[in-house]
C-alpha cells in the first residue's frame, strides 16, 4: 500500500516551471521565525499599489487589541493593512469562523476583525464547508478583472498572524512572484470569499481516518499548478508522494502527527532498503502525537530519530522540559534537493477536511537555509529534547509491507 515513489515531486516542479514565467525572472524567498520578524510580510504588504488579498487562520497583531501577551508592537502586520486600505488599496481578507467564533482568542480576534471592517477592508468569515481555514496566505498586486495581466506575489505561511507567532514559534514562509502560482492563489481566494456558508456543514473528525462530509470538488475552483498543495484536494497525495520519495534523507517539522497513512508511510520509508536518516521535529510527544511517536521510535531504527520542541511553560500548556521554541511549522526536506513549506498539519482534519496550501520548491539556497536551521533546532541544547514513548499511547496499526 504504501508503495514508495522516487523522484516524482522533482518531475512535477520541472513541468511546473514550463506553465508561468521564465525561471530566471521568478522571485523565490524563504522567511524563518521568529528570525526574521514582521519586516519581509510588512515590505510586501507596503509594496501594495492595487490590492490584497488574505487568508488567514487567527489574526491580532494590533496594538489596541487587548488584553494579549506579547502586545503587538506600533508596526504591526494589521496596522499595515489598515493603512494600505485607508490609502485606496483593496483589502480583502477571509477569517476562519472558528477562530471567530469560538477559539481560545476569539474576543481579540474579533477586536481585529472590528478594526480592519472599520477601516474599509472587505472582510469575512470563512466558510462552513471546511471544518477549519487553516490556510495562511496573502497575495499582493494580483490580477483582477480589469488587470488580468497583474502578476504580482505570494506569501504562502505557516505562522498566525498573532504577535506570539513573531518570537515564540518556528515558523516557515515562502515568497513567490511566480505568476501562474500567484493567479491560482488568487483565484481560489475569489472563489472562497464568495463560498456561501454549508447546508451541512463540516464535521470536524481529528480522528485519524475519517472525514465527514467528505469534501465538495465544487468548493474549489480548477487547479492546474504542480508547486501548490491545496487542502482538501491534494495535499494528501502529493505530500505522499513527496515523502515516499527519499531515498538518502527525510526532514520533516510539524505540529500534529495523526493521520494513519502518513505516519505508516513515514514507517515504510525508514524501514525500506535504502534506510535513509529520517529525523522529525514535533511540537511534543504526548497528547495526539503519542500514537505516531510510539509507532516510529518502537521500530528501533538508528536512522530514525525524534525529538520536540514544545516551547515556554505556560498555565494552558505545562511544558515539563521547555525549549526556546515552540515547533509550529510545517516543512518537509527529501533528498537535499525538494522541499515543501504550508500550513499542512500531518493529521486527516488538515489534509481532508480544511482549506489548507503549501508549496513545493527545489531553489538550493532556501533548502540549504531551512535545512541549516532545522539542524540547530535539533541539535542545540535548549532547542529540542529526544522524543519518548508514551506508555498509554496505543501504536497505529500499520498494513504489512508487501
Amino acid at each position: 500500500m504504501y508503495k514508495l515513489l522516487p523522484g516524482i515531486m522533482l518531475s512535477l516542479l520541472i513541468l511546473s516551471g514550463c506553465s508561468g514565467n521564465d525561471p530566471a525572472s521568478v522571485q523565490q524567498r524563504l522567511i524563518v521565525q521568529p528570525d526574521d520578524g514582521r519586516a519581509p510580510i510588512l515590505e510586501a504588504i507596503g509594496s501594495a499599489k492595487n490590492n490584497i488579498r488574505l487568508t488567514i487562520y487567527a489574526i491580532t497583531d494590533l496594538k489596541s487589541v487587548v488584553p494579549q501577551t506579547p502586545l503587538a508592537p506600533d508596526n504591526s502586520i494589521v496596522q499595515a493593512l489598515i493603512d494600505k486600505a485607508k490609502s485606496g488599496v483593496n483589502v480583502r481578507v477571509i477569517v476562519d469562523q472558528n477562530q471567530y467564533t469560538s477559539g481560545s482568542s476569539a474576543a481579540l480576534v474579533q477586536q481585529t476583525y472590528k478594526a480592519l471592517s472599520d477601516a474599509g477592508v472587505s472582510i469575512r468569515k470563512s466558510s462552513t464547508a471546511f471544518c477549519f481555514t487553516h490556510q495562511k496566505t496573502f497575495v499582493i498586486d494580483g490580477p483582477t478583472a480589469t488587470n488580468a495581466g497583474s502578476s504580482g506575489k505570494a506569501i504562502i505561511m505557516s505562522l498566525n498572524l498573532t504577535p506570539g507567532y513573531f518570537g515564540g514559534t518556528r515558523d516557515y514562509a515562502v515568497i513567490t512572484t511566480e505568476s501562474g502560482v500567484v493567479r491560482e492563489i488568487s483565484n481560489v481566494f475569489d472563489a472562497d470569499f464568495l463560498l456561501p456558508d454549508s447546508p451541512n456543514p463540516c464535521s470536524y473528525a481529528h480522528a485519524p481516518v475519517s472525514t465527514f462530509p467528505p469534501p465538495y470538488p465544487s468548493d474549489t475552483p480548477a487547479l492546474s499548478e504542480a508547486s501548490l498543495l491545496w487542502s482538501p484536494v491534494n495535499s494528501k497525495t502529493k505530500l505522499m508522494q513527496l515523502i515516499g520519495s527519499a531515498k538518502q534523507s527525510l526532514v520533516l517539522t510539524t505540529e500534529e502527527m495523526t493521520d494513519t497513512d502518513m505516519v505508516c508511510l513515514i514507517k515504510a520509508v525508514a524501514q525500506s532498503s535504502a534506510k535513509p536518516s529520517v529525523r522529525i521535529l514535533l511540537s511534543g510527544d504526548t497528547g495526539s502525537n503519542g500514537p505516531a511517536v510510539n509507532t516510529l521510535l518502537g521500530l528501533g531504527l538508528p536512522n530514525l530519530t525524534i525529538r520536540v520542541m514544545p516551547g515556554q511553560s505556560t498555565q494552558s500548556n505545562p511544558v515539563a522540559y521547555p525549549t526556546t521554541l515552540y515547533m509550529h511549522g510545517k516543512q518537509v526536506i527529501v533528498d537535499g534537493i525538494q522541499a515543501f513549506v504550508g500550513s499542512e498539519n500531518l493529521t486527516n482534519t488538515s489534509l481532508l477536511q480544511n482549506r489548507e496550501l503549501g508549496t513545493l520548491f527545489t531553489e538550493p539556497a532556501m533548502i540549504n537555509r531551512l535545512q541549516s536551521v532545522f539542524n540547530n533546532d535539533f541539535t542545540s541544547t535548549g532547542s529540542s529534547n529526544p522524543a519518548q514513548v508514551c506508555p498509554s499511547c496505543k501504536p497505529i496499526a500499520c498494513p504489512a509491507i508487501p
